[in-house]
């Protein structure tokens, strides 16, 4: 036992020798550590420390700025920000806080810091953190709208933007008040007692009640502490004992929040919403013998784009001399109201919009629309309106306005409004009520999460209404506090006009008087719909209808004997079939049997529409065609010798549902006719899509084709033509019926053969739709490109496409320095990634492709002359003139023109289902 003792202790002291320098070192490694860490907390102490101090300030500065508790809400003028804060005179300085810790939020510049007004009394600092907010401002152009941003963000942060609270004045109330405890009671996992859940973080019993009572719920249940359930019905199971019940409050330690599956019951002190069926009325209500039982209708038409026909094919099939048609039209297309000004000229109940607004998708700007529409309305004596109809140019009647006066007749006095039909707290959620916006630049800006008014019911859904006068009225002019609060609050508010009407109806004296109706129906496929399509107007990604196709007409008609009086989305320049459909249901189809019913035309371009005078791209394409025009007329006839003066409008042109080419209309003269004359052409698109192997899986394509202005929700170009320049961003569409999954790859071809991009798609088994798009530096090298399919590595398909020089840039001749730079292609490689692999694949010669780059090179220095020929040389390798005709019969002096009105191709052929026949009889 001594000797293993010793053994043992020898063992000890040689590895203690062995080990003592890195037992020093380490030692004096953690004295090192020790001395950081003391003086690393000494300079944090003190910078808390002088923070604790510039926080203190900032307090007792902003304790001036707290609102009284007597606040009364000033009625919103909407504008924007509000002029006038708590007290008047007191202002605020705003700044931006650089160092908030805001992750993915680009960097701000010192432009983003705003001083205050030189004349300012008092200066209150405001630390802008939100990271929504911050983003917002960063990515705003100019510095007024970035001011307008960090005033609404700190307005929203102190709480300042609308009141916190507000009063419902419904007069129906629950049967216990608000507050009142009904026990505490067991709940069962596999069946919930209340319906909806949400954990709140300080959680208490008022703060609970007030969450249900916004969700518009009836009772309000404390469960397992944080736990907040809501629901219109309760007493599933037994009472148990308040013992069950005794988890302390987060929010109120002094009271308590349930247990684990025990809950305190409270009534939210809310009855249940008015929702008054309205079924269908199966008798009309004859103007002659009860003329004085018909309600008049003001339908507000709220239009937008260029489909100036299908606006008046709308109204002629819901006129009627004893209603009212009020039109705005957006500030923004400037077209569409040049066209619809002369109806309210000639008709006296027809009136347009004098405040015309940029209606953008979601803007706030949509609800203080319908304000200034209300307002107008109201003023005007003469028109003697009971309801108020809004519609846009995708709405089409799906029953006759005699069977619509019939039924609001009979329930007159009624808002009709269509609820969201789901748990409140979601659609809050995911239509971003709890959310503030801003707008400005045309854009809606996100500002940062709020809290929602306390004491009062939300609620929300369609945007399309039927409205009684006596609620106009009030919604526009009541001072009540509720009306005005929510005022204040929707000039933030994203989608404002599918709430504040639902709310405000909920909230006020007219509770009562609610339909769950809104009079349409609406094209739902949410899969396409909801694509963030309007990502590049609003911070938000949120769902639009589809439009109506062929296909669906049974869907309509399966409405028949529903309350349901108009339908949407109809487009068209994607479906006018539909539309035909529901004309010969509806109205016997008295225009089914002229040429023009199966065609349509909309307009792309205007010489008078200052607001959209056509991009650079288009109206080199425009030229080309008529000068291409002008050589062929020449070289056919000396007597049609054309000189022409300027170009007139632009349409496309739609035939059986595709797209049948542009209708050019310029004004020229001819040799032996000194008058201008205005001349139409049509020219129409050569395509090169073929299939070079149909066997096995590549039999499933139906289509290809290259475009631009991806459409995510109706699966198209929205650039119908295809006019593409060097910086078009381009897609492929690629259309496959049924059968097994593959994967294929595209290849991207430019003009001199150089592989510009590949890539690899997956094809699924159902049929479908896809769009690839290459990652591709621009410029895109002028000339015919080529798209090729390749399955396991052979050439199965393939697709040719035009990208045509510029002759303008921003409207002025291209000057040689810019032809240079525009039409040779990228500095480089248009991928980042070399594709030489697929030379042999795709036949791409490198010899060949040096001779046409070359070739080339000396093209993408042309200028004037030199550059419109080499422009007409590649035009007509992918566009016919195909016929042409002119508005006045010179048939005689000139054999090539026949006159307009009879070509049925050309814009000016009367097309009667968009003439708007009315009359003036209001007997």
């Amino acid at each position: 036992m001594a000797a293993s003792r010793v053994n043992s202790d020898r063992v000890c002291a040689r590895i203690c020798h062995k080990y003592k320098y890195f037992f020093y070192f380490s030692f004096c490694l953690l004295c090192l550590q020790f001395f950081i860490g003391y003086n690393f907390y000494a300079v944090i102490q003190k910078k808390l420390e002088s923070t604790e101090e510039w926080k203190r300030k900032a307090e007792e500065q902003l304790k001036r700025l707290t609102p009284p508790a007597s606040f009364q809400a000033k009625p919103a003028t909407f504008s924007k920000v509000p002029k006038k804060l708590y007290h008047d005179n007191e202002q605020i300085h705003w700044h931006i806080d650089d160092s908030a810790d805001v992750k993915s939020v680009p960097s701000l510049n010192q432009s983003d810091k705003f001083k205050p007004n030189a004349d300012k009394k008092m200066e209150i600092t405001c630390v802008v953190d939100a990271k929504e907010a911050r983003s917002a401002i960063s990515r705003a152009k100019t510095v007024e709208c970035k001011q307008e941003i960090t005033k609404v963000a700190c307005l929203a942060k102190e709480g300042r933007l609308y009141p916190t609270n507000l009063t419902s004045l419904c007069p129906f109330k629950g049967t216990y008040p608000k507050g009142h405890y009904f026990g505490c009671y067991k709940d069962v996992t596999q069946q919930r007692d209340l319906a909806v859940v949400k954990e709140l973080a300080q959680n208490s019993p008022n703060n609970c009640i007030e969450f249900c009572l916004t969700a518009g719920y009836l009772y309000a249940g404390l469960q397992y502490t944080k736990e907040c359930w809501c629901g219109d019905m309760y007493g599933l199971y037994d009472k148990v004992l308040e013992s069950s019940c005794s988890s302390k409050c987060p929010g109120d330690p002094t009271l308590t929040c349930g247990g684990y599956l025990s809950q305190r019951i409270f009534s939210t002190g809310l009855a249940e919403k008015k929702k008054n069926p309205a079924p269908l009325v199966t008798d009309v209500i004859s103007s002659s013998n009860e003329s004085t039982a018909r309600v008049r209708i003001v339908f507000v038409l709220t239009v937008s784009g260029r489909a100036v026909r299908q606006v008046k094919r709308l109204l002629n099939n819901i006129y009627h001399p004893q209603h009212y048609y009020y039109f705005h039209v957006d500030s923004r297309h400037q077209y569409m109201y040049m066209e619809l000004k002369p109806l309210a000229e000639k008709l006296p109940n027809v009136r347009m919009s004098g405040q015309r607004f940029a209606t953008i998708w979601g803007g706030a700007s949509l609800l203080e629309a319908h304000f200034s529409f209300i307002k107008d309305l109201l003023s005007f004596v003469d028109w003697h309106w009971d309801y108020y109809i809004n519609l846009s140019e995708s709405d089409y009647p799906i029953k006759t306005i005699e069977s619509l006066v019939s039924y609001l007749s009979k329930y007159k006095g009624f808002n009709f409004m269509k609820s969201h039909g789901r748990d409140t707290p979601t659609f809050i959620r995911k239509q971003g009520l709890d959310q503030n916006f801003y707008e400005c630049e045309n854009h809606l800006w996100r500002i940062g999460h709020r809290e929602l008014p306390k004491g009062i019911r939300f609620d929300g859904g369609s945007d399309w209404v039927g409205l009684y006068r006596d609620f106009c009225s009030y919604a526009l002019n009541s001072e009540d506090e509720v009306v005005i609060g929510l005022k204040q609050m929707f000039s933030y508010t994203l989608l404002p006009v599918e709430s504040f009407f639902h709310i405000l109806l909920h909230n006020s004296v007219f509770c009562g008087m609610w339909a769950d109706n809104n009079l349409h129906m609406t094209n739902w496929r949410r899969k396409q719909g909801c694509k963030c399509q309007y990502k590049h107007i609003v911070d938000w990604c949120g769902c639009s209808p589809n439009d109506f196709h062929a296909e669906d007409f049974d869907k309509i008609l399966n409405y028949e004997g529903k309350p349901i009086f108009f339908a949407r989305k109809f487009e068209p320049v994607v479906d006018q079939e539909i539309i035909n459909m529901m004309d010969i249901h509806l109205f016997g189809g008295k225009y089914q049997d002229t040429i023009s019913f199966k065609y349509f035309w909309q307009n792309e371009y205007h010489h008078l529409d200052k607001s959209t005078t056509g991009n650079d791209v288009t109206r080199t394409f425009y030229d080309s065609f008529i000068r291409r025009t002008v050589r062929l007329f020449q070289s056919k006839s000396s007597r049609c010798a054309l000189k022409v003066k300027e170009i007139l409008e632009v349409n496309l042109l739609f035939y059986l549902d595709h797209f049948n080419g542009l209708v050019v209309q310029f004004n020229a003269s001819l040799s032996e006719w000194q008058k201008s004359v205005p001349i139409e052409i049509l020219v129409q698109q050569k395509h090169y899509y073929k299939i070079l192997n149909p066997e096995g899986h590549i039999g499933r394509l139906q289509n290809l084709e290259v475009g631009t202005d991806v459409d995510p929700k109706e699966l198209i170009f929205r650039n119908h033509a295809g006019l593409m320049g060097p910086y078009s961003e381009i897609q492929l569409r690629h259309v496959w019926g049924q059968g097994p999954d593959f994967s294929v790859t595209v290849a991207w071809i430019d003009p001199i053969g150089v592989i510009a991009a590949v890539q690899d798609v997956s094809i699924p088994t159902q049929i479908h739709i896809g769009f690839s798009k290459p990652q591709l530096k621009t410029p895109l090298r002028p000339g015919v490109w080529t798209t090729k399919l390749l399955y396991k590595l052979e050439v199965v398909a393939e697709t040719k496409f035009l990208i045509l020089p510029l002759a303008v840039l921003h409207g002025q001749p291209l000057r040689p320095s810019q032809a240079h730079l525009i039409h040779n292609g990228p500095s480089g490689l248009y991928d980042s990634r070399d594709f030489k692999e697929f030379q042999d694949k795709l036949k791409v010669s490198v010899s060949d492709s040096q001779n046409l780059k070359a070739k080339a090179v000396i093209n993408g220095m042309r200028t004037g002359e030199a550059l419109s020929e080499w422009i007409d040389e590649l035009s007509a390798k992918f566009w016919d003139v195909k016929d042409s005709c002119s508005k006045q019969d010179i048939e005689e002096t000139c054999p090539l023109l026949n006159v307009c009105t009879m070509s049925h191709w050309s814009s000016i052929y009367p097309d009667p289902k968009s003439k708007i026949e009315v009359t003036l009889d209001t007997t």
